[in-house]
């Protein structure tokens, strides 16, 4: 069960980004506050931040004061601030008002569950939980979760199936999991600084990049979360740890410093600054902001995070102390706030960005270094581990414990990994996966190129994915893998290459090549399914819109770059734009393709996508990244039945009165970006019209010049180099 009708109580900033959350989500959603026009408030507050994926999700959200609306909710939040009292009496008066299977939870961050049910009627405790959203809930993927039974599996399906978001099985403990880790190692990271005499700007940089941390660092996510929080957020943890906590001892809330700085309004980025103010300066003892630093220590620099913590210097040392410590407090507390280590990673991992877990870059780092480090006194799990070599093995998770246990699936969830596949193509770029279903054999096309990215070898892989239709008996082929990313397109440095060789021929069959490629996924035998995650850039784009169904990701970044590089798409993206807008009934198709290619620009989501008809209203859009792959190859498995290949249809050229190119050049572009949009204008222009393959050879036509233009040549090499455009 996955509930469809949600009631969030509170239309505070958590509050009513959670409503906007699931009103993305597809959800109906009442807001309810002390009056209706806080409640309001709240709705126009997420739409200015663009808490929704579109402004008219916003239709979807009810602001009201009245409890009879909660009548048929089947799943109440309640996000007031975090005054037990007040809750408590919140929960009495809304108790009448609820459906008897209706499922009330508390997005509290700091009381326990058992403090709650104190004063939960009797009739709802069963159906009552804590659902801990981290802020912004449109953008933090972890959602804490305590909860049992019944109540537990429909929360955990509506967590992560329709809100995307990660369920994390938590104790009721305080701090749950992610803060009561993530606030020790910040507390840490302060106290050790300040024993080392490490300056912020050192600091940040020594336990930062290696290690997987955001660049923020210790000290920039202080500034982040707000100085004036740092008091009330430890003081609480603080206060409900019990004795012997090693947290407790290091009294982050009562640091004079940062007291000092919030006497000064210096609270961060809600202030005039913090422990820095802007990029270039930083705070001084005397609370003065001087010019920031590069640290002159030998770390800096180094990518390898063992190597950091061996460099006897003020930087290394510091961070060998935090990484020692993080881990050793993670280790001595793991068995009260969860089953396995690698939940404690998720939270690092999901509530502050880390890439890596604690227990997963000790793995990476060498559980037998790690357990040399701390010498004499191992804490227990790291033992543990060393015996089991690593916190994790081949689906396998040290439990609290320290017991290898399996690592438990996520309901849904499918990776390449996990299927029982064969191999039927392999090559350096990647390897076609044969899958059974029950309408056959389902090909999925697995490419192993830095970001999926499409170079001679890549394309080849596509190629064969098809080829295999006939020789392997497939009824379906999914693109897609366990990567992050869908596919950034095109190989830069093979089209900044080919510009730079100067041959017309090498240019043509580099464009022809891909855009062959591209015609075969489209005319396909059987149906093409896209599971886009990430990124679709460019030539990733491009095979997605030749694809028969796309499923993607809410976030996924889909766009046509192309103009940066010195081109516009040449592998068919602009005929397929054109084929997908017509479908899709706009009526001045012509100048809306050209518009958003000429633009450069990326679609805020999938969700935009589809609303201007690049993608159809048959797509599929997924608030879940982690359930992308499997819907896939349901799409697969039900476009098989009684497939035929698309027709290789009529489309008209342009023959408007107004230029598509009339409005350029525009503000901050150069004459070079005008040259280029116009040959794309031109291509769109004509009387008459051609055929899908017809309009494919016109577009290779008219994009193979501007490749060899040297200001072009210019712009692949600088991009290829710099990942930076250039506006030449």
């Amino acid at each position: 069960m996955s509930v469809t009708k949600v009631a969030v109580i509170g239309a505070g900033s958590m509050g009513s980004g959670i409503a906007a959350l699931c009103a993305s989500a597809g959800m109906d959603v009442v807001l309810l506050d002390q009056d209706a026009e806080s409640a309001q408030r709240g709705i126009d507050i997420q739409l200015k931040r663009k808490g929704f994926y579109l402004p008219e999700f916003a239709e979807r959200v009810r602001a009201s004061d009245d409890y009879e609306l909660l009548a048929d909710r089947e799943w109440v939040i309640e996000a007031i601030f975090e005054d037990l009292d007040a809750k408590h009496a919140l929960y009495q008066s809304i108790e009448p008002h609820l459906s008897p299977t209706a499922i009330v939870s508390s997005n509290t961050s700091t009381l326990p569950l058992e403090s709650l049910l104190d004063g939960v009627p009797e009739s709802l405790r069963e159906r009552f939980a804590i659902t801990h959203f981290f802020n912004p809930p449109k953008v933090m993927r972890l959602v804490e979760l305590i909860a049992s039974g019944d109540t537990e599996a429909v929360l955990r399906t509506t967590i992560e199936q329709t809100l995307g978001k990660i369920a994390l099985e938590c104790r009721d403990t305080p701090g749950f999991i992610a803060n009561r880790v993530g606030c020790y190692w910040m507390a840490a990271g302060v106290s050790r600084a300040r024993e080392f005499g490490v300056s912020y700007e050192l600091a940040d940089a020594s336990f930062g990049r290696a290690f997987g941390i955001p660049r923020t660092g210790i000290f920039g996510l202080l500034d982040y979360i707000g100085l004036q929080l740092v008091e009330p957020i430890w003081k609480s943890l603080e206060t409900a740890l019990p004795q012997g906590d090693a947290l407790r001892d290091i009294h982050l809330s009562d640091d004079e410093f940062i007291a000092g700085l919030v006497e000064r309004g210096l609270t961060g980025r809600t202030g005039d600054g913090g422990f820095y103010r802007g990029r270039d300066e930083t705070i001084n003892s005397s609370y003065d902001y001087v010019s920031r630093e590069q640290p002159d220590d030998p770390v800096v620099g180094i990518k390898d995070p063992r190597k950091v913590m061996e460099t006897d210097s003020p930087g290394g040392r510091f961070a060998r102390a935090v990484f020692l410590d993080t881990l050793a407090y993670c280790c001595n507390v793991a068995p009260s706030i969860a089953d396995h280590v690698g939940l404690i990673d998720d939270g690092l991992k999901l509530g502050f960005g880390w890439k890596k877990g604690i227990f997963e870059l000790a793995d990476a780092i060498g559980i037998d270094w790690v357990l040399s480090a701390y010498g004499s006194n191992p804490p227990e799990l790291v033992t543990a581990a060393a015996s089991a070599n690593g916190f994790y093995g081949n689906a396998s998770v040290l439990s609290t414990k320290g017991e290898v246990q399996e690592l438990p699936p996520r309901e849904g969830v499918v990776t390449l990994e996990s299927l029982s596949t064969d191999i039927i193509v392999s090559t350096d770029a990647g390897k076609v996966h044969a899958v059974e279903s029950d309408t056959g054999r389902i090909g999925i096309i697995d490419l192993h190129t830095p970001m999926n990215s499409l170079p001679a070898e890549g394309l080849e892989l596509l190629r064969a994915g098809v080829d295999a239709v006939t020789t392997e008996n497939l009824v379906a082929l999914v693109i897609g893998n366990d990567k992050p990313v869908f596919c950034a397109g095109a190989d830069l440095g093979s089209i900044a290459a080919a510009g730079e060789s100067g041959s017309t021929e090498q240019v043509a069959k580099l464009i022809k090549t891909g855009a062959q490629t591209m015609q075969a996924l489209k005319f396909a035998p059987v149906p093409v399914v896209a599971a886009v995650r990430g990124v679709a850039l460019g030539g990733g784009l491009e095979a997605t819109l030749s694809c028969d169904r796309v499923v993607a990701h809410a976030d996924a970044r889909m766009g046509f770059p192309e103009r940066n590089v010195g081109l516009f798409p040449g592998w068919t993206g602009t005929v397929s734009s054109l084929q997908r807008l017509k479908a899709a009934g706009v009526t001045d198709y012509h100048q809306k393709a050209f518009d958003f290619i000429a633009s450069a620009r990326n679609f805020s989501s999938a969700f935009e996508a589809q609303k201007q008809g690049f993608l159809a209203t048959d797509d599929v859009v997924l608030m879940s990244f982690n359930h992308v792959l499997a819907r896939a190859l349901e799409e697969a498995e039900k476009l098989a039945t009684n497939y035929s290949a698309p027709a290789d249809e009529d489309i008209e050229l342009y023959s408007g009165s107004t230029a598509l190119d009339s409005e350029w050049p525009l503000e901050g572009t150069t004459d070079n970006d005008h040259a280029i949009v116009s040959k794309l204008a031109d291509h769109y222009t004509g009387s008459g019209s051609l055929t899908h393959s017809e309009f494919c050879e016109r577009e290779s036509e008219f994009v193979i010049p501007l490749v060899l233009l040297p200001a072009n040549v210019e712009r692949a090499q600088h991009m290829s180099a710099t990942r930076k455009p250039l506006r030449n």
